[in-house]
């Protein structure tokens, strides 16, 4: 069975999202999540309603034997305490934030895209999806990075405005115009009720 439409969940990981989060911690507080969360609950529970795949995207730090970050690339430079904490496996920063209803699948992701070295495109052919729908934070980083990508494997790219967000307005909306250049950028309520008016 094909399923056209999937929709995924960027990095809403409590150590990224959550005010008790490492990011947070360190003086990158998301601000702007809260106002994005019920969008995203209610496109979760409307596309279990409707069998339509979702797929949460983790950001994963592997720690080597001795428990030491590895693996990290320029992320190291950039966000030197992830050296030392977050964004492991097991434990609650690694997890989705908890108002999130339970997603399909999920995959690890190990850097700013969704796709280079995880099992996301595996994932996507086995369930015959074309249309990506996107949510997530940040809008300039991994959403944008994940819209390029997948447009350049001829993928069909759906933003929801109201389903990503950034540190800065400045920043959302000038990545929503990137995004609309190459794809469609609506709201939850008017994807829904497309969806629903066209599989009546």
């Amino acid at each position: 069975m094909s399923y056209p439409e999937c929709f995924l969940i960027l990095d809403l990981q409590n150590d990224l999202c959550h005010p008790e989060g490492v990011y947070a911690k360190h003086g990158l507080t998301p601000t702007h999540v809260p106002k994005i969360v019920p969008n995203i609950v209610k496109m979760v529970t409307f596309c279990k309603e409707n069998a339509i795949p979702t797929i949460s995207l983790l950001l994963t730090v592997i720690t080597d034997t001795k428990g030491h970050a590895t693996g990290l690339g320029g992320v190291r430079k950039l966000r030197p305490f992830l050296e030392r904490e977050g964004f492991r496996e097991n434990t609650w920063g690694h997890d989705l934030l908890e108002e999130i209803p339970k997603v399909h699948y999920q995959v690890r992701q190990w850097g700013m895209s969704p796709f280079f070295q995880t099992e996301l495109d595996h994932y996507l052919l086995a369930l015959g999806c074309q249309n990506l729908i996107l949510s997530g934070f940040t809008t300039n980083g991994v959403v944008e990075t994940c819209a390029r990508e997948a447009t350049g494997r001829y993928l069909k790219i759906i933003t929801l405005t109201d389903c990503v967000t950034s540190y800065s307005d400045s920043l959302h909306q000038s990545s929503l115009t990137n995004l609309g250049a190459f794809g469609h950028i609506t709201t939850t309520e008017e994807w829904i009720k497309n969806y629903t008016e066209k599989n009546k």
